[in-house]
């Protein structure tokens, strides 16, 4: 090959590498994204550009590291859309040799997969025709309508609704999108299945993700952990299953009453709009924290950046991966690769990121009583404990090697290019 192969890659977000200048806000998302660039833009076969849906008013080009970035104005009426004018001048501009997709689940992706006619290569993330069923938590939703409850009631037909209205609507962008592609790539068995289910017609391609910087660098030590202490990545929506982790807890807590659940993320006491604080997801586990008594022992922590994140997990003796369906979640190979003990649920792509009783302990995501027996297992040994840390980190070192997923991903590349 002598000629430099041109990928433009879109992204879902504004990355950290340019949210300056692009007037935004650094986001604690994206991290990954920003290191497989930068790597790729290390090897002199490639040139690459990075097209970003934005909340910004005007389309802008920054050059930086020898990375193309387009910040591209997402709609007033769709955030998760941009102009086709705006897409027909990123590919005129660039002139991809592929085209490099990232998630499949917004509108903006399908637009420009549909838009280019060349090579398309789409990298799966969370894929929400496979999460549909599992959308709403498998939350005791008949339960919830009980007129004596009224507020709970409300969370219950409020999540219904939409699901129904805003979750459903980009089922079919996403299906439309993944068929659109020629190849596909992924991470995980799950959404292999995924893949052949929705576009068997397209190449599948395995490469797993690059983690934040300091993940590899920060490791867990159990004296340096907060004993009975867990750590959560996510309780922003039913699928994540922090109910089912509540009843696990209110179950541990008889026999650990210091037991503490440290949640990432917004405190849904204070933050979101006001109908969300009264019905959402987060008013239902408020209602769950008062009604199961935890309320001494649960606390949100905000949304955290890279370095606070780590420290949160360094200081945590256990970490849980609650979601009812996830495809590779980044929080679970970030505390792996810390070498943090890790719960997890068996769901989605999670058996492929770790052996039950190996790397981490596994229960069924729906199931509370057994996802306190694990907990409580780790809670009584140390010798446990500090054998999945051992393992985990091992294998998430393996997993989440730059060098490895690097070449991963230019060989797909060169292989796509010679077809």
């Amino acid at each position: 090959m002598t000629k430099t192969v041109k990928i433009l890659w879109t992204a879902n977000i504004p990355l950290p590498a340019v949210a300056e200048q692009l007037g935004l806000p650094a986001s604690p998302f994206g991290g990954w994204l920003t290191l497989m660039t930068r790597e790729l833009a290390k090897d002199q076969r490639f040139k690459i550009a990075i097209a970003m849906r934005c909340p910004i008013a005007d389309f802008q080009v920054i050059e930086k590291d020898n990375i193309t970035y387009y910040g591209m104005p997402q709609l007033r009426a769709d955030q998760y859309d941009v102009e086709q004018s705006v897409c027909d001048r990123v590919l005129n501009h660039f002139k991809p040799d592929i085209l490099h997709c990232e998630g499949a689940e917004m509108r903006y992706t399908r637009r420009f997969l549909e838009t280019w006619q060349g090579e398309r290569l789409l990298s799966m993330q969370g894929v929400i025709n496979g999460y549909t069923q599992y959308e709403l938590g498998r939350l005791p939703l008949l339960g919830m309508l009980n007129p004596f409850h009224p507020k709970v009631a409300l969370t219950a037909v409020a999540l219904i609704v939409n699901k129904l209205w805003r979750f459903n609507s980009r089922l079919n962008h996403e299906r439309a999108a993944m068929q659109c592609a020629t190849h596909l790539m992924g991470r995980t068995e799950w959404d292999q299945a995924q893949a052949f289910a929705i576009n068997p017609a397209a190449s599948y391609h395995s490469c797993s993700r690059i983690l934040r910087d300091t993940f590899y660098q920060t490791q867990w030590q159990l004296e340096q952990a907060k004993r009975f202490t867990l750590f959560v990545g996510n309780a922003g929506s039913p699928r994540k299953g922090v109910h089912v982790l509540l009843q696990a807890v209110a179950q541990l807590k008889q026999h650990f009453p210091e037991i503490r659940v440290r949640i990432a993320g917004e405190n849904p006491h204070t933050k979101g709009s006001a109908v969300k604080r009264m019905i959402g997801y987060g008013s239902y586990i408020n209602h769950l924290i008062h009604t199961l008594k935890l309320d001494g022992n649960v606390e949100f922590l905000g949304v955290l950046q890279e370095h606070d994140m780590a420290k949160q997990l360094a200081s945590s003796h256990v970490y849980v991966m609650s979601s009812i369906i996830e495809n590779s979640p980044n929080t679970l190979g970030e505390a792996m690769i810390m070498g943090v003990p890790c719960v997890t649920a068996f769901a989605g792509g999670t058996p492929t990121m770790a052996t039950d009783e190996q790397e981490a302990l596994f229960y069924r995501a729906d199931d509370p009583a057994m996802l306190a027996l694990k907990l409580k297992r780790i809670f009584e040994s140390d010798e446990l404990a500090c054998r999945l840390s051992q393992h985990a980190r091992k294998k998430a070192m393996h997993t989440h090697n730059l060098e490895r997923n690097v070449n991963s991903l230019v060989n797909t590349y060169l292989q796509i290019v010679k077809d």
